[in-house]
């Protein structure tokens, strides 16, 4: 090699360390992030959602309907009774009032003993009237119309 192209390569070569150097040094000036706006994204989408309030009610409709025929027939009863009425209509053509043996029929005996209209108040409204099982049951009966 000539000792121009030599003298040529260390120029270049003394360059590149002395840009590397002044980028360090002014690096160091700029305000430090965290995170790129793309790994901030990430973080957000692997948090848990939050809890929306329409879920909070029916959670409390259900813990109360476990203890208290109260919440049980005026809570939670009125609940699964709109979500009834809702998927017989939509998914069926039935409607829970004006064709009680379809719904009945559709719907499974336990499932419609319990939204169907007209079902007396229990006596005590102190007492349970219907288990965690029982309610299962019957929102696995609307789920499957």
């Amino acid at each position: 090699m000539s000792s121009a192209l030599l003298v040529r390569l260390a120029e270049i070569a003394v360059g590149v360390v002395v840009l590397g150097i002044l980028l360090r040094r002014f690096g160091r000036l700029l305000p430090r992030r965290d995170r790129s706006p793309f790994e901030a994204a990430l973080a957000r989408a692997n948090q848990p959602a939050p809890e929306l309030d329409e879920f909070k009610s029916i959670r409390r409709a259900v813990d109360g309907a476990r203890f208290s025929g109260f919440d049980a027939h005026f809570t939670l009863r009125p609940l699964l009774r709109e979500l009834a009425a809702q998927r017989l209509w939509v998914r069926r053509g039935i409607m829970l009032d004006a064709q009680p043996e379809l719904a009945s029929a559709a719907l499974g005996s336990e499932a419609f003993a319990f939204v169907r209209e007209g079902r007396p108040a229990p006596r005590s409204y102190r007492r349970p009237v219907i288990s965690v099982e029982a309610i299962d049951r019957i929102v696995k009966a609307l789920e499957s119309i």
